[in-house]
């Protein structure tokens, strides 16, 4: 059965009792009431939506999911917001999102990719979320928008979002509350963070407590390999889409994962893929993107990447991708 943390639905009922709306309605063809809510553990993914669809009722004109958003820190998500906030960077707590967000909720997952001009995050819904998904979405961007502003110290208006969303009457509301363009009827929701808010230090990293998180969901993920595919490769191919040439190599993963090089090999090879194939095919997406968006020379983008030889990325080029970067940059690849 699927579960989420109560700490959403709490907030509706908080948000409720405030404004002394009757909550009874919430529980009404669930299996939790008002007392398992505050005192107990995960519920059931069922009653939380239909939670959420009763609480946007009950309240309203107003958007539950900006009602939420406003609300929310990223130590609702529990042992993966610990990690977030102890971050040395915003692009290191961005790669713990990526990484192990579905640790924390198993019908979102979050997609985030190193682009030239910074990461853009996605949001992914794993199950059908129907007529809720809108809530999900503002709450998420709101969420996140929070996150880079807490950690920069500054309201990040070159951000930008992209919204599935049918473009709605109340466009305004999203143009005020979050604080970049806002785009309607995407194919995706996204946000695109700048490169410049990326790197900067966080003056709420803490190295012991980043560690032991770290460690802590590490040891969450081993959990994973029963039921859930891949879990180790889909882990450091996010590192890798988050990360920046130099990639990391696989003595850095390993440690970040608390397991030692020769145990990381085994349980990525249990997963029909190698370190070495991972990196590989995200060199060679760095590789394609400095081809296209650039005008470096080929040389210029062997030393970005890495190589102390131009003649050794050229054959590591033609290897991925099946033709020379020259060729490619042609257009004889597309």
């Amino acid at each position: 059965m699927n579960v989420i943390s109560p700490v959403y639905a709490r907030l509706v009922l908080r948000e409720l009792e405030r404004r002394e709306i009757d909550p009874a309605p919430l529980f009404a063809e669930t299996l939790v009431d008002r007392h398992h809510l505050l005192q107990g553990g995960d519920i059931a993914m069922e009653d939380f939506l239909r939670i959420l669809r009763t609480g946007d009722r009950l309240l309203g004109e107003e958007s539950l999911g900006f009602v939420l958003g406003r609300q929310l820190h990223v130590l609702a998500m529990g042992p993966v917001g610990t990690a977030l906030a102890s971050a040395p960077h915003l692009r290191a707590g961005l790669q713990a999102l990526e990484s192990f967000t579905r640790l924390h909720a198993t019908y979102v997952d979050i997609d985030a990719r190193s682009t030239l001009q910074g990461i853009t995050v996605r949001i992914l819904y794993q199950h059908d979320t129907g007529d809720v998904e809108r809530f999900h979405t503002q709450t998420a961007m709101l969420m996140l928008q929070q996150y880079v502003e807490i950690l920069t110290g500054e309201p990040v208006d070159d951000v930008r979002f992209r919204l599935t969303i049918t473009e709605p009457d109340d466009k305004a509301v999203y143009t005020s509350l979050l604080h970049g363009e806002v785009r309607f009827d995407a194919d995706a929701n996204e946000m695109d963070i700048p490169h410049r808010w990326l790197d900067r230090p966080s003056p709420f990293f803490h190295p012991e407590i980043w560690r032991q998180a770290k460690h802590s969901l590490s040891r969450e993920l081993k959990s994973l390999v029963e039921t859930e595919d891949a879990p180790f490769r889909n882990h450091i191919a996010g590192l890798l889409r988050t990360s920046e040439p130099p990639l990391p190599d696989l003595a850095d993963v390993a440690s970040d994962l608390s397991v030692s090089q020769r145990t990381l090999n085994r349980r990525l090879q249990a997963e029909n893929t190698s370190f070495r194939r991972l990196k590989s095919e995200a060199m060679a997406r760095w590789a394609k993107r400095y081809l296209r968006e650039t005008e470096h020379s080929v040389e210029a983008i062997a030393e970005e990447l890495g190589y102390t030889d131009t003649a050794n990325f050229r054959r590591a080029f033609r290897k991925s991708v099946g033709c020379s970067p020259v060729e490619y940059r042609g257009g004889a690849l597309n």
